[in-house]
């Protein structure tokens, strides 16, 4: 009897949100179900492929990863929501034009990559066959995020829920008996991931070829590319910045050091699957409320999401050494010493986000490009005289000092911004943000001096779940995206 009236007084607060708040909550599950099963299905495939194997399919996504920004601009990423957003009153068209332009570069692109596949195969060090794959893939997941985009805006997410699982569903399984019943485990994973791709997105596919046989603008088309253009180093910046690490670590140091890092980097990463559930659900918001000059509502609500962050990575960063047997194995021990560095990586990733919200809606998109390519350049500078020296574990370490420097310089930025648009130097309260940051990094790095002492970090971890129990109710009032008064702004 109590355990059915706690779940009628859960679905009587389900009940009582708002559309955006219930559109929050299922579009943050999808994206862990999408982004957190790779996570899940980790001790799987960290168990069933070789250190070698796990590193190659890791260096493998990389690469599509960098070939799909260069190919599609990112078309269906910033200036699509934004331009969703700012054009409301024109969506169709608007729509329809963004998606046209990106089938015509993608064309151009494709033949390009088709007819000099020999090239790029050797450029890339992978087998021709992994070359087409990687294309055909991209237009599926493109397609996809299209639709997906469209759907947060209009906060519909029942629709997206049910092809999310579908997806998911297909995808896992067929991976799961590639890899099982195939010799060659790595080419076997990739083909079973364009064939579910393909089954499972090709209505989306349809619908975006759809619309771009309807209207368009020619006025959307340089508006998406004056915008997107600037941002194409920032977007490739972020992938270096990101993931190059994998690939240096393959050239100086072998694939099975590879294969350890990028086990290692997927784990304290799975933080960023909480980042990007909670920033694609609350940034069309974000831009709502900039819009309406909204700011108090902003800074209340950010600071708060940078605190539930704050934690989770604390809590990864305690269990490392018991993640990694759990998910990998005991060959995988020596990756324990990157998850610390890398977890306050994640920190830092998530609050950059809120300072260059700004500069996307203020299209400054100048100061973005300018960030991530010295950021990038200096991450592989960093890793090519520190990696020989010390390792693959010295990665880790460049890569935040990188992110640490690159919020910075996103800080100052903002700043320039808003006393220039809005008359004010910051909408956020920048001394606790400043304390929260130099807390999060002197513990999260300190506490591998705690790995061998399981019990002292067990009590740890317990005192911070105590926390957020006792604090329960802020962290879900972060969730209802309750309107802000009319004209209520920051003072």
């Amino acid at each position: 009897m109590k355990s059915e009236s706690y779940l009628k007084r859960i679905k009587s607060t389900y009940d009582g949100f708002s559309v955006q708040a219930r559109a929050a909550i299922w579009f943050t599950v999808c994206n862990f179900l999408q982004s957190g099963i790779s996570f899940l299905t980790t001790p799987f495939f960290a168990r069933t492929l070789s250190k070698a194997e796990y590193g190659t399919f890791s260096v493998f996504l990389t690469w599509q990863n960098i070939v799909t920004i260069i190919v599609t601009m990112n078309l269906a990423s910033g200036v699509y929501l934004r331009g969703l957003v700012k054009h409301d009153d024109d969506e169709d068209r608007f729509s329809s034009s963004v998606q046209s332009l990106f089938m015509g570069i993608y064309v151009l692109f494709f033949a390009l990559i088709i007819i000099f596949e020999p090239f790029f195969a050797g450029l890339f060090k992978m087998p021709e066959l992994y070359v087409s794959c990687m294309m055909t893939d991209i237009l599926f997941g493109m397609a996809y995020k299209f639709w997906t985009v469209r759907q947060r805006v209009h906060y519909r997410y029942k629709i997206m829920v049910i092809a999310t699982l579908i997806n998911i569903c297909v995808k896992t399984g067929m991976e799961f008996f590639a890899v099982y019943a195939f010799e060659d485990k790595v080419t076997a994973r990739i083909l079973a991931i364009i064939i579910a791709d393909a089954l499972t997105l090709l209505v989306f596919l349809c619908k975006m070829v759809a619309e771009v046989h309807g209207y368009f603008s020619v006025k959307y088309w340089k508006y998406a590319l004056n915008y997107n253009i600037p941002l194409i180093p920032h977007y490739l910046s972020q992938v270096v910045l990101n993931q190059s690490d994998r690939i240096m670590i393959k050239n100086i140091a072998g694939k099975e050091d590879a294969g350890i890092y990028s086990l290692a980097y997927n784990l304290a990463t799975a933080l960023n699957i909480l980042n990007h559930a909670i920033l694609n659900s609350f940034n069309p918001w974000i831009y709502q409320q900039i819009k309406k000059k909204n700011y108090k509502e902003i800074r209340e609500k950010s600071f708060r999401l940078l605190l539930i962050v704050a934690g989770c990575c604390v809590m990864l960063i305690l269990l490392a050494p018991e993640v990694i047997l759990v998910f990998a194995s005991s060959k995988y021990d020596k990756a324990i010493w990157v998850v610390p560095p890398v977890a306050v990586s994640v920190y830092f990733t998530f609050l950059y986000s809120f300072f260059a919200n700004f500069e996307f809606y203020f299209e400054k998109n100048a100061y973005m490009m300018i960030a991530s390519v010295c950021a990038a350049v200096l991450n592989v500078a960093l890793n090519a005289v520190f990696i020989p020296m010390y390792g693959f574990i010295a990665a880790a370490y460049t890569t935040l000092a990188c992110y640490i420097l690159y919020t910075l310089f996103h800080y100052i930025v903002m700043r320039r911004i808003l006393m220039k648009e809005i008359g004010k130097k910051s909408i956020y309260n920048d001394r606790h943000i400043f304390m929260l940051s130099l807390v999060v990094s002197v513990i999260g790095l300190s506490l591998t001096l705690l790995y061998s002492y399981m019990i002292i970090r067990l009590i740890l971890f317990a005192a911070v779940l105590l926390a957020a129990y006792i604090n329960r109710d802020k962290i879900m009032e972060v969730l209802k995206l309750k309107k802000a008064k009319e004209g209520d702004e920051a003072k």
